[in-house]
Protein backbone atom coordinates (compact mmCIF):
# COMPACT_ATOMS: atom_id res chain seq x y z
CA UNK A 1 0.00 0.00 0.00
CA UNK A 2 1.19 3.13 -1.03
CA UNK A 3 1.64 6.12 1.77
CA UNK A 4 -0.91 8.99 1.46
CA UNK A 5 0.38 11.87 -0.21
CA UNK A 6 1.02 14.99 2.02
CA UNK A 7 0.95 18.23 -0.01
CA UNK A 8 4.67 19.36 -0.02
CA UNK A 9 4.70 22.59 2.25
CA UNK A 10 4.00 19.31 4.80
CA UNK A 11 6.81 17.44 4.14
CA UNK A 12 9.39 19.98 4.05
CA UNK A 13 8.49 21.06 7.95
CA UNK A 14 11.08 19.99 10.32
CA UNK A 15 9.53 17.33 12.60
CA UNK A 16 9.81 19.64 15.99
CA UNK A 17 7.50 19.19 18.69
CA UNK A 18 8.65 19.81 21.87
CA UNK A 19 7.32 23.26 23.29
CA UNK A 20 8.23 26.07 26.06
CA UNK A 21 5.31 26.57 28.23
CA UNK A 22 5.80 30.83 27.93
CA UNK A 23 5.62 30.14 24.08
CA UNK A 24 2.54 30.66 22.50
CA UNK A 25 0.57 27.77 20.95
CA UNK A 26 -0.57 28.03 16.91
CA UNK A 27 -2.31 25.10 16.64
CA UNK A 28 -2.82 22.06 18.99
CA UNK A 29 -4.41 19.03 18.25
CA UNK A 30 -5.55 16.70 21.84
CA UNK A 31 -2.22 16.76 23.47
CA UNK A 32 -0.07 17.65 20.63
CA UNK A 33 1.18 21.59 19.93
CA UNK A 34 2.67 23.22 17.65
CA UNK A 35 4.42 26.61 18.90
CA UNK A 36 4.87 29.78 17.49
CA UNK A 37 8.69 29.68 17.84
CA UNK A 38 8.30 26.62 16.23
CA UNK A 39 6.47 27.74 13.23
CA UNK A 40 8.62 31.01 12.69
CA UNK A 41 12.16 28.38 12.74
CA UNK A 42 10.03 25.87 10.22
CA UNK A 43 9.11 28.80 7.73
CA UNK A 44 13.08 29.96 7.86
CA UNK A 45 13.72 26.96 5.90
CA UNK A 46 11.11 27.14 3.02
CA UNK A 47 12.34 28.41 0.10
CA UNK A 48 11.47 32.11 -1.14
CA UNK A 49 8.80 30.67 -3.75
CA UNK A 50 7.10 29.14 -0.94
CA UNK A 51 7.45 31.10 1.43
CA UNK A 52 6.26 34.23 -1.69
CA UNK A 53 2.91 31.56 -1.92
CA UNK A 54 2.38 31.69 2.20
CA UNK A 55 1.91 35.35 1.80
CA UNK A 56 -1.28 35.20 -0.21
CA UNK A 57 -5.18 34.39 0.90
CA UNK A 58 -4.60 30.89 -0.87
CA UNK A 59 -1.24 30.17 0.91
CA UNK A 60 -2.53 31.04 4.70
CA UNK A 61 -5.77 28.75 3.74
CA UNK A 62 -3.01 26.19 2.94
CA UNK A 63 -1.20 26.21 5.66
CA UNK A 64 -3.65 26.17 8.27
CA UNK A 65 -4.68 23.14 6.63
CA UNK A 66 -1.57 21.08 6.39
CA UNK A 67 -0.65 22.66 10.05
CA UNK A 68 -3.86 20.53 11.12
CA UNK A 69 -2.85 17.72 9.29
CA UNK A 70 0.54 17.36 11.16
CA UNK A 71 -0.85 17.53 14.53
CA UNK A 72 -3.85 15.41 13.98
CA UNK A 73 -2.03 12.30 12.55
CA UNK A 74 1.03 12.98 14.91
CA UNK A 75 -1.95 12.78 17.73
CA UNK A 76 -3.06 9.82 16.22
CA UNK A 77 0.70 8.27 16.24
CA UNK A 78 0.97 8.45 19.77
CA UNK A 79 -2.24 7.07 20.32
CA UNK A 80 -0.97 4.43 18.34
CA UNK A 81 2.24 3.89 20.88
CA UNK A 82 4.31 3.61 17.42
CA UNK A 83 7.04 5.42 19.34
CA UNK A 84 7.64 2.70 21.37
CA UNK A 85 7.59 0.48 17.92
CA UNK A 86 11.17 -1.12 17.40
CA UNK A 87 10.87 0.54 13.85
CA UNK A 88 10.86 4.13 15.44
CA UNK A 89 13.39 3.28 16.90
CA UNK A 90 15.72 2.42 14.54
CA UNK A 91 14.53 5.24 12.09
CA UNK A 92 15.43 7.51 15.04
CA UNK A 93 18.78 6.22 15.20
CA UNK A 94 19.17 6.44 11.09
CA UNK A 95 17.88 10.37 11.62
CA UNK A 96 19.78 11.06 14.26
CA UNK A 97 23.08 9.93 12.98
CA UNK A 98 22.38 11.76 9.43
CA UNK A 99 21.35 14.62 11.07
CA UNK A 100 24.70 14.70 13.26
CA UNK A 101 27.02 13.84 9.78
CA UNK A 102 25.57 16.62 8.45
CA UNK A 103 25.92 19.24 11.14
CA UNK A 104 29.72 18.22 11.38
CA UNK A 105 29.99 18.88 7.52
CA UNK A 106 28.39 22.20 7.86
CA UNK A 107 30.26 23.24 10.65
CA UNK A 108 33.62 21.96 9.48
CA UNK A 109 33.09 23.79 5.95
CA UNK A 110 32.33 26.68 7.43
CA UNK A 111 36.33 26.96 7.85
CA UNK A 112 36.88 26.49 3.97
CA UNK A 113 38.10 29.67 2.04
CA UNK A 114 35.28 30.99 -0.53
CA UNK A 115 35.81 30.68 -4.29
CA UNK A 116 36.64 34.45 -5.51
CA UNK A 117 35.64 35.81 -8.66
CA UNK A 118 39.34 36.34 -8.85
CA UNK A 119 40.07 33.05 -8.52
CA UNK A 120 38.29 31.97 -11.38
CA UNK A 121 39.20 34.45 -13.41
CA UNK A 122 43.09 33.18 -12.24
CA UNK A 123 41.87 30.00 -13.54
CA UNK A 124 40.70 31.17 -16.65
CA UNK A 125 43.73 32.50 -17.94
CA UNK A 126 45.87 29.86 -17.20
CA UNK A 127 43.52 27.27 -19.16
CA UNK A 128 42.78 29.56 -21.86
CA UNK A 129 42.44 26.53 -24.37
CA UNK A 130 39.84 24.75 -22.05
CA UNK A 131 37.48 26.91 -22.86
CA UNK A 132 37.27 27.51 -26.74
CA UNK A 133 34.22 27.43 -28.73
CA UNK A 134 35.80 24.63 -30.90
CA UNK A 135 35.12 24.86 -35.22
CA UNK A 136 37.46 21.92 -35.35
CA UNK A 137 38.75 19.24 -33.28
CA UNK A 138 41.36 16.93 -33.56
CA UNK A 139 40.17 13.09 -32.43
CA UNK A 140 42.38 9.97 -31.25
CA UNK A 141 40.74 7.04 -31.06
CA UNK A 142 40.94 3.66 -29.47
CA UNK A 143 38.63 0.64 -30.68
CA UNK A 144 37.59 -2.30 -28.75
CA UNK A 145 35.25 -5.65 -29.14
CA UNK A 146 33.38 -5.37 -25.78
CA UNK A 147 32.89 -3.95 -22.57
CA UNK A 148 35.93 -5.64 -20.83
CA UNK A 149 38.10 -4.56 -23.66
CA UNK A 150 37.20 -0.69 -22.94
CA UNK A 151 37.16 -1.34 -19.00
CA UNK A 152 41.21 -2.42 -19.33
CA UNK A 153 41.44 0.86 -21.54
CA UNK A 154 40.13 3.48 -18.87
CA UNK A 155 42.14 1.60 -16.29
CA UNK A 156 45.44 2.17 -17.99
CA UNK A 157 43.87 5.80 -18.53
CA UNK A 158 43.41 6.42 -15.17
CA UNK A 159 46.60 5.01 -13.77
CA UNK A 160 48.14 7.58 -16.06
CA UNK A 161 49.33 6.07 -19.35
CA UNK A 162 49.67 7.80 -22.52
CA UNK A 163 46.46 7.49 -25.01
CA UNK A 164 48.42 7.05 -27.81
CA UNK A 165 50.18 4.42 -25.98
CA UNK A 166 47.31 2.15 -25.47
CA UNK A 167 46.15 2.62 -28.82
CA UNK A 168 48.86 1.24 -30.11
CA UNK A 169 49.12 -1.95 -28.09
CA UNK A 170 44.95 -2.28 -27.71
CA UNK A 171 42.95 -0.63 -30.88
CA UNK A 172 41.46 -3.36 -33.39
CA UNK A 173 41.53 -0.15 -36.04
CA UNK A 174 44.70 -1.35 -38.00
CA UNK A 175 44.63 2.02 -40.16
CA UNK A 176 45.25 4.15 -36.75
CA UNK A 177 47.04 2.12 -34.20
CA UNK A 178 50.47 2.72 -35.67
CA UNK A 179 49.44 6.72 -35.12
CA UNK A 180 48.51 6.01 -31.26
CA UNK A 181 44.67 6.71 -32.76
CA UNK A 182 45.37 9.59 -34.40
CA UNK A 183 42.70 10.33 -37.57
CA UNK A 184 42.80 13.93 -37.39
CA UNK A 185 40.93 16.99 -37.54
CA UNK A 186 37.08 17.40 -38.02
CA UNK A 187 34.99 20.55 -38.90
CA UNK A 188 31.41 20.10 -37.86
CA UNK A 189 29.64 17.56 -40.18
CA UNK A 190 32.59 15.88 -41.28
CA UNK A 191 31.65 13.37 -38.49
CA UNK A 192 29.29 11.08 -37.79
CA UNK A 193 26.67 12.28 -35.98
CA UNK A 194 26.71 10.24 -33.05
CA UNK A 195 30.53 11.05 -33.01
CA UNK A 196 30.03 14.65 -33.54
CA UNK A 197 28.16 15.50 -30.80
CA UNK A 198 30.57 14.13 -27.88
CA UNK A 199 33.69 15.17 -29.78
CA UNK A 200 32.38 19.18 -30.29
CA UNK A 201 31.27 18.62 -26.51
CA UNK A 202 34.27 17.89 -24.94
CA UNK A 203 37.06 19.98 -24.22
CA UNK A 204 41.13 19.32 -25.09
CA UNK A 205 42.65 16.40 -23.52
CA UNK A 206 39.06 15.02 -22.22
CA UNK A 207 38.50 11.18 -23.21
CA UNK A 208 34.98 10.28 -24.04
CA UNK A 209 33.03 7.48 -22.94
CA UNK A 210 32.73 4.19 -25.07
CA UNK A 211 30.59 4.48 -27.85
CA UNK A 212 28.92 1.63 -30.04
CA UNK A 213 29.53 2.25 -33.68
CA UNK A 214 29.49 -0.53 -36.37
CA UNK A 215 29.52 -3.50 -33.66
CA UNK A 216 32.67 -2.01 -32.15
CA UNK A 217 33.27 0.32 -29.03
CA UNK A 218 34.81 3.67 -29.73
CA UNK A 219 36.97 5.83 -27.48
CA UNK A 220 37.79 9.00 -28.54
CA UNK A 221 40.24 11.74 -26.83
CA UNK A 222 40.32 15.58 -28.16
CA UNK A 223 44.10 16.35 -28.40
CA UNK A 224 43.53 19.58 -30.08
CA UNK A 225 41.06 21.74 -30.28
CA UNK A 226 40.49 25.14 -32.79
CA UNK A 227 38.16 27.92 -32.43
CA UNK A 228 37.49 31.07 -30.30
CA UNK A 229 37.83 32.04 -26.45
CA UNK A 230 34.67 31.81 -24.72
CA UNK A 231 35.02 35.09 -22.87
CA UNK A 232 35.05 35.05 -18.74
CA UNK A 233 32.32 37.05 -18.49
CA UNK A 234 30.01 34.43 -20.33
CA UNK A 235 31.04 31.53 -18.12
CA UNK A 236 32.20 33.35 -14.87
CA UNK A 237 29.36 32.61 -12.55
CA UNK A 238 29.37 28.54 -14.02
CA UNK A 239 33.39 28.75 -13.69
CA UNK A 240 33.10 29.79 -10.01
CA UNK A 241 30.53 26.92 -8.86
CA UNK A 242 32.72 24.31 -10.55
CA UNK A 243 35.53 25.68 -8.54
CA UNK A 244 33.57 25.65 -5.64
CA UNK A 245 32.37 22.37 -6.28
CA UNK A 246 36.03 20.93 -6.91
CA UNK A 247 37.43 22.56 -3.62
CA UNK A 248 35.04 21.46 -1.74
CA UNK A 249 35.29 18.01 -2.92
CA UNK A 250 39.37 17.76 -2.56
CA UNK A 251 38.45 19.27 1.37
CA UNK A 252 36.37 16.09 1.90
CA UNK A 253 38.49 13.63 0.32
CA UNK A 254 41.48 14.68 2.68
CA UNK A 255 39.20 15.08 5.61
CA UNK A 256 38.03 11.63 5.32
CA UNK A 257 41.44 10.93 5.07
CA UNK A 258 41.95 12.27 8.17
CA UNK A 259 39.43 11.07 10.45
CA UNK A 260 40.19 7.41 8.77
CA UNK A 261 44.01 7.60 10.29
CA UNK A 262 42.33 9.38 13.68
CA UNK A 263 39.13 6.71 14.25
CA UNK A 264 40.16 2.80 14.24
CA UNK A 265 38.37 1.25 11.34
CA UNK A 266 37.35 -2.19 11.06
CA UNK A 267 35.44 -3.78 8.22
CA UNK A 268 33.96 -7.23 9.26
CA UNK A 269 34.60 -8.89 5.02
CA UNK A 270 33.19 -12.16 5.37
CA UNK A 271 29.81 -10.66 7.20
CA UNK A 272 29.69 -8.33 4.43
CA UNK A 273 29.87 -10.24 1.38
CA UNK A 274 27.96 -12.64 3.56
CA UNK A 275 24.54 -9.98 3.49
CA UNK A 276 25.20 -9.54 -0.06
CA UNK A 277 25.57 -12.87 -1.35
CA UNK A 278 21.78 -13.05 0.24
CA UNK A 279 20.43 -9.86 0.10
CA UNK A 280 21.03 -8.74 -3.57
CA UNK A 281 22.67 -11.59 -5.73
CA UNK A 282 20.92 -14.41 -5.35
CA UNK A 283 23.18 -16.62 -3.25
CA UNK A 284 25.83 -16.51 -5.49
CA UNK A 285 29.60 -16.09 -4.25
CA UNK A 286 31.45 -12.53 -5.38
CA UNK A 287 34.94 -11.60 -4.01
CA UNK A 288 35.56 -8.45 -3.01
CA UNK A 289 38.29 -6.05 -4.50
CA UNK A 290 41.45 -5.57 -2.00
CA UNK A 291 42.17 -2.22 -1.28
CA UNK A 292 45.65 -0.78 -2.47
Amino acid sequence: MKYLKIFVIFTIFSLFFACSKSDEVVVKAGSSKLTKKELQEDIKSLPPQTKAFLASPEGVNRLKDELIKREVLYEEAKKKNLAKSEEFKRRMEEFKKITLINMLLEQEIKTLQQVTEQDAKEYYEKNKDMFIKPVEVRLSQIVVKNEDEAKKVYERIDKGEEFSKIAKELSRDEKTKASGGDIGFFKKGQLNPQIENVAFSLRKGQVSMPLTFKGELYIFKITDVKGNPIDFEQIKGQLIEQLKAKKQQDWFNTYIDDLKKKHKVEINEKALQEILNQSLIGGKSIQPQQNK
